[in-house]
């Protein structure tokens, strides 16, 4: 997994803040290359919203086409350029920006969370290796903040190393892809300070 895009225009940034952009954006991300007919009925959108969404995407520089997967001129495929992202609310003075930060951010957090309960909706029709597999945890740590930021960096770095193992090329289409028994893991963590 290459280096996170650090994103510090709020402009930039802005393409996150639209449920439905983030949610394009992030099937683009892990499911490989789409058009936007079979991007319309995966979030059970209008082909014209999702084609408006995915130019506001690639304004911003998120994703791109593919036309190299294109079997007729009608056919119009879609890629992420990049696979993660990162920004930090001090990276955005005015309130106008730290507003836009802020609105990414509790996004982020909604969709995480939504993720985290449809998984448990249906844990229950995954198979037993699948939910002994899966795990949850929460720990409470005493840091300063560069041990945090150390900490973040060993997680950061190790994700990285795992991410390579099923990586997918972008040039393929889904359909070619093998079937090796892999399944897409979502996986989020959030390092925080707190006070009792």
């Amino acid at each position: 997994m290459p280096e996170p895009r650090k994103l510090t225009d709020p402009a930039i940034l802005k393409a996150l803040t639209h449920p439905l952009r983030l949610r394009i954006f992030r099937l683009l991300c892990e499911q490989g290359p789409a058009t936007v007919t079979s991007l319309a009925d995966r979030v059970d959108a209008d082909p014209g919203q999702i084609s408006y969404h995915l130019r506001e995407l690639a304004k911003r520089g998120f994703i791109e086409e593919a036309p190299e997967l294109a079997r007729d001129r009608r056919e119009h495929w879609w890629r992420a350029v990049i696979e993660s992202y990162a920004w930090s609310t001090s990276d955005f003075a005015d309130p106008a920006s730290r507003a836009v930060a802020a609105t990414a951010q509790q996004l982020q957090i909604e969709n995480q969370i939504e993720r985290l309960r449809a998984y448990h909706a249906v844990s229950a029709t995954w198979a037993d290796a699948w939910l002994d597999a899966a795990t949850s945890s929460d720990s409470s740590l005493r840091l300063t903040p560069d041990e945090l930021s150390a900490l973040c960096t060993e997680l950061t770095d190790l994700l990285r190393r795992w991410s390579e193992v099923g990586r997918v090329d972008p040039k393929v289409r889904p359909e070619e892809r093998p079937d090796d028994g892999r399944e897409r893991v979502f996986l989020f963590f959030h390092a925080f300070p707190e006070r009792s």
